[in-house]
């Protein structure tokens, strides 16, 4: 039975969920956060913030896991390693599924993983069901072992955020990702 067929997960050992975490880690970066109007500023422009994060991020992955490596074959690495929408010397292929075609924000293939990397801003209900739509989506193709989904909470009480600190929140955000390999968070 294939993955599409079944749905199961790319198993998570201690080493993916690293590179995982740190991916995440870097798009939810004081950086960004304490440095940019992110309440004011497009999702574009903050994702253009972040491409440069994560790029930082994967050269520091591939240090880690090729230690001794050239420092030009590491940056070489990191970049080949990093596609964004955003970028116009690269194309993240849609996928096709339910009938429509869908791209994430990032795509990021290191240490023979590939994964989508979804960022959605608002003050509603609306953008969190379309991410986590999103990343369910790229969660059931064959074309990515994780997904990580950043919402960036722009209401003025952070009530979304806050939402993250009752149990049954918390057990849906740790759902997805014994699931589904989507590592869910909110800023």
């Amino acid at each position: 039975m294939s993955k599409k067929e079944s749905l199961s997960v790319v198993p998570k050992s201690e080493r993916r969920t690293w590179i995982i975490e740190q991916l995440l880690s870097a798009i939810k970066s004081d950086e960004i956060f304490h440095t940019l109007d992110y309440r004011n500023k497009t999702e574009a422009y903050i994702k253009q913030y972040m491409h440069q994060i994560l790029k930082r991020c994967l050269l520091e992955i591939h240090r880690r896991i090729s230690p001794g490596q050239k420092e030009d074959t590491l940056k070489r690495k990191a970049s080949d390693s990093l596609m964004w929408e955003g970028d116009v010397n690269t194309t993240i292929n849609h996928i096709r599924f339910l009938g429509v075609q869908h791209r994430p924000d990032f795509k990021v293939r290191v240490d023979g993983l590939n994964i989508a990397i979804e960022v959605k801003r608002g003050d509603s209900g609306a953008g969190i069901r379309e991410g986590i739509g999103q990343s369910l989506v790229y969660a059931a193709s064959e074309d990515f072992d994780f997904v990580v989904y950043l919402f960036i909470d722009i209401s003025k009480d952070k009530k979304i955020l806050e939402s993250l600190r009752r149990d049954r929140e918390r057990a849906f955000v740790d759902s997805l990702w014994d699931k589904y390999n989507i590592r869910f968070d909110i800023i």
